[in-house]
């Protein structure tokens, strides 16, 4: 039986992260369109953590954002 995968690969250029980045989150959602508010609110949510570890970490506090 025939197996039917959908599949999205990306090469990214690390030295333009800030627009690649947002052309994955859109290339998810154009492939993901019923899932668009969960896409969106995953990445605030992830986003929202990251930052928060940052601050911690320039407030004198350990982290190796793992946690």
């Amino acid at each position: 039986m025939a197996q039917i995968k959908a599949l999205l690969q990306c090469e990214l250029d690390p030295f333009n992260p800030v627009p690649e980045i947002c052309h994955v989150i859109d290339a998810m959602i154009a492939n993901n369109q019923i899932y668009e508010e969960s896409i969106l609110m995953g990445v605030i949510e992830s986003a929202q953590k990251r930052l928060q570890q940052l601050e911690s970490i320039k407030a004198g506090g350990v982290s190796n954002g793992t946690e």
